[in-house]
């Protein structure tokens, strides 16, 4: 099966595709987010002008989704390469058959040097992406909480 995945990096030409894929990413975790498509694709190439890479992942000459990533600087092992992987999707219909993990592991070996740490968020209201995550070892770093402040806020 690993065979049949294939990478490529995202060009600009890919920003639709890439952004369409975004939108159904934002509904699958639950998002908050209220971005409509054409802000999306605004973002992303944006993103990728900004120095994000995107790393288009095909199967059998389908795209089937993406991985979007930046080196960082992590200021608690600042002495390490590290990498935040934004966002990472495989299309609905080719989810939970291991296909996802191959395509994340194959992108790791091909486009992230050895002894580099990898980083990423993970939405509450998504438990299903926390479970695939752990499954392939990432571990809880930090929890990162977040609150709007409103007019009614102020007391």
């Amino acid at each position: 099966m690993a065979r049949d995945i294939e990478l490529r990096q995202a060009t600009l030409e890919d920003v639709s595709m890439l952004a369409e894929m975004n939108q159904q990413l934002i509904i699958d975790q639950g998002s908050p987010n209220v971005m409509d498509f054409e802000a999306l694709k605004h973002r992303m190439v944006q993103w990728l002008a900004d120095g994000r890479e995107a790393v288009i992942v095909e199967r059998e000459h389908q795209v089937i989704g993406y991985l979007l990533y930046r080196r960082v600087e992590d200021e608690y092992y600042p002495y390490q390469d590290s990498f935040y992987i934004r966002q990472f999707f495989i299309l609905p219909s080719f989810r939970r058959r291991g296909i996802g993990q191959i395509a994340f592991d194959q992108i790791v070996s091909e486009y992230f040097e050895p002894d580099v740490a990898l980083m990423l968020d993970v939405l509450e209201t998504n438990p299903e992406a926390k479970a695939f995550w752990s499954k392939i070892g990432f571990e809880e770093y930090h929890t990162t909480m977040r609150r709007s402040v409103s007019e009614t806020a102020h007391r």
